[in-house]
C-alpha cells in the first residue's frame, strides 16, 4: 500500500512535469515568433525579448518551486525538520542529499543536488526582481538545466519511495 505522503507528492510531481512541458511549449512559440519577426513576416513587431525572457524565467522558477515543495514535504513529514533562515533553500537541497540514519535514505543523488542548486540560484534571481537584467543566454541555460533536473529528480524520487516502501514495517513504525 502506498503511503499517503507519496501519493500526494506523486500528484505534485505530475504538476512539475506539466509546468516544464508548458515552459518548453512557450519557448517553442517564442522562437517561432522571433523567426517571423526577424524575417519581416506578418509577426513583425510582435516578438519582445523581455517578455520571452521573463515568461520562461518565471516558468523555470515555478518548476523549481514545485520540486522544492516535494523536498519540503518530505523534510516536514519524515525528518520533522524544515530548514529556516537565509540559507534555508540551499540547506534543504543539501539535507535531502544525505541519509538520516533510522529515518530515511538520501533522496537526491550528488548530480541531482548539483542541478537543483543551479536552478535554485536562478530562481533566486527571478524572485528578487532581477528579471529586468535577465540575459537570453542565462534563461536558455537554466531552461536546459530545469529540463535535465526534472527527470533526474523524478528518478531519484522514485528510487527513494521504493526504498522507503521496502523498509521493514517495524522500521517504518519506528520512523514516525
Amino acid at each position: 500500500m502506498a503511503h499517503p505522503l507519496f501519493a500526494r507528492l506523486d500528484r505534485q510531481l505530475e504538476l512539475v512535469r506539466v509546468e516544464l512541458a508548458n515552459v518548453r511549449e512557450a519557448e517553442r512559440r517564442f522562437q517561432a515568433l522571433r523567426r517571423l519577426d526577424a524575417a519581416g513576416r506578418r509577426g513583425k513587431g510582435l516578438y519582445h525579448e523581455w517578455s520571452h525572457n521573463a515568461s520562461l524565467a518565471d516558468g523555470v522558477s515555478a518548476v523549481y518551486t514545485g520540486i522544492e515543495s516535494v523536498l519540503e514535504a518530505i523534510a516536514k513529514e519524515l525528518d520533522e525538520y524544515v530548514p529556516r533562515g537565509d540559507a534555508s533553500h540551499a540547506d534543504l537541497v543539501d539535507g535531502m542529499a544525505v541519509a538520516v540514519e533510522g529515518v530515511r535514505p538520501a533522496l537526491l543523488g550528488p548530480s541531482t543536488a548539483e542541478l537543483a542548486h543551479e536552478v535554485r540560484k536562478f530562481r533566486h534571481v527571478v524572485r528578487h526582481k532581477y528579471a529586468l537584467n535577465l540575459r537570453r543566454a542565462d534563461v536558455a541555460k537554466n531552461l536546459r538545466l530545469a529540463a535535465r533536473l526534472v527527470p533526474a529528480f523524478e528518478r531519484d524520487y522514485r528510487s527513494f519511495v521504493k526504498r522507503m516502501l521496502e523498509a521493514a514495517p517495524s522500521e517504518r513504525r519506528r520512523r514516525r
